[in-house]
């Protein structure tokens, strides 16, 4: 049998699981979504690298031997991280850690690991394997913010086929900073949009039926990225594309019924919309500025416009607001229960770092 040559270097991308959760609820881990910045990541290492990718999603890490170790982080499962980067550095193997949680925590992320990747790494991925292979590998890079208009695919490969839904990107950052919201401090106040063609290229390369556009909002705020969607709307139906999508939308997606027209044709099943709360004060406490605008009395009236045109309504509600009285709470529910969404996504309060509740609690002594 003829030797295969191994690649000079081995890189391990590891996308850890909250273990804790794990213990305490059943979920189907096929419909959790696949690790894009892992993918993103080993897109940009380069071709003479041998790149695994190691998915908690389906199976719990244990050693493998590598010559570097990437990980990255929510909140949620960075003790998970810490915990794996641990088992690899008592074996003398260098880890680097990304993603949103060591980029909000640097200080408290890099005792525990060897290197960190702040905010997007696209810019300073390729510098970091460098910097690796020449053995001057710094303790920090930073990420700068970069149009998408070289965006490579993601490495989609190297991930087991078992995910029921796709994720793509096709925009990031939002100017619309929610005081509970860490993305504007990650992507940026400015929406960046990247080349449709790119996007449809993409997606003709993707086996699964179902996508999930990871977008925070996909239609934007503006003109010009509403024009954006409606752009790959089309190119999605023109190219007879075939796909169920799903995706994230600020409260304004039903002021244009051609948006949504086009939204629907070329696959789309549900949007999950903020809604956050029937209280204007709360609304106006979280810096929820387009909620207000909007109006909560005129909730229905998009909803049902939202429905006239075949899709579900995903709202996301939140509970436990400094405001929130034992009355609140059991309002809320009966107004998630009769305002017509199709499912909810509730969640409690939380002050992630990185956000400006983060900073008020902090400054309180409450965390």
């Amino acid at each position: 049998m003829e030797n295969v040559a191994r690649k000079p270097h081995k890189l391990l991308l590891i996308n850890p699981t909250n273990l804790i959760i794990e213990g305490d609820f059943e979920f189907n881990r096929q419909v959790v979504f696949e690790p894009l910045g892992l993918e993103i990541v080993a897109a940009y290492t380069p071709e003479n690298w041998e790149i695994e990718i190691l998915d908690e999603n389906f199976e719990n890490v244990v050693f493998k031997k590598a010559d570097l170790v990437g990980l990255t982080a929510f909140t949620s499962n960075a003790p998970r991280a810490y915990e794996i980067a641990a088992m690899f550095r008592d074996k003398g193997i260098t880890t680097v850690m990304g993603g949103i949680h060591a980029s909000m925590l640097p200080e408290e992320a890099e005792k525990y690991v060897d290197s960190l990747v702040i905010g997007e790494a696209e810019s300073v991925w390729p510098r970091v394997i460098k910097d690796f292979e020449s053995k001057k590998l710094k303790r920090r890079y930073i990420g700068q913010l970069q149009e998408m208009e070289t965006e490579k695919f993601p490495r989609r490969d190297l991930i087991k086929p078992r995910y029921l839904h796709a994720s793509i990107q096709t925009t990031r950052g939002c100017p619309m900073d929610c005081d509970f919201c860490s993305v504007s401090a990650f992507n940026g106040r400015k929406y960046r949009l990247r080349p449709v063609d790119n996007i449809l290229d993409e997606i003709e390369q993707i086996s699964n039926q179902s996508i999930f556009f990871v977008d925070d909002n996909i239609i934007g705020h503006n003109k010009i990225t509403q024009e954006h969607a409606m752009e790959l709307f089309k190119g999605m139906i023109e190219r007879k594309l075939d796909k169920y999508w799903y995706s994230q939308a600020s409260m304004n997606v039903a002021d244009n019924p051609e948006l949504l027209k086009l939204a629907a044709k070329s696959g789309c099943k549900m949007l999950l919309l903020g809604i956050e709360t029937e209280k204007p004060e709360d609304l106006e406490n979280m810096n929820k500025k387009l909620n207000l605008k909007i109006g909560v009395k005129n909730y229905s009236s998009i909803f049902r416009r939202i429905h006239r045109n075949g899709i579900a309504i995903l709202g996301a509600f939140i509970f436990g607001m400094d405001s929130d009285t034992v009355e609140d709470l059991l309002k809320r529910e009966k107004y998630i229960k009769r305002s017509g969404v199709d499912a909810m996504q509730t969640t409690l309060l939380t002050p992630y770092p990185g956000t400006r509740l983060y900073e008020k609690v902090r400054r309180e002594n409450r965390l």
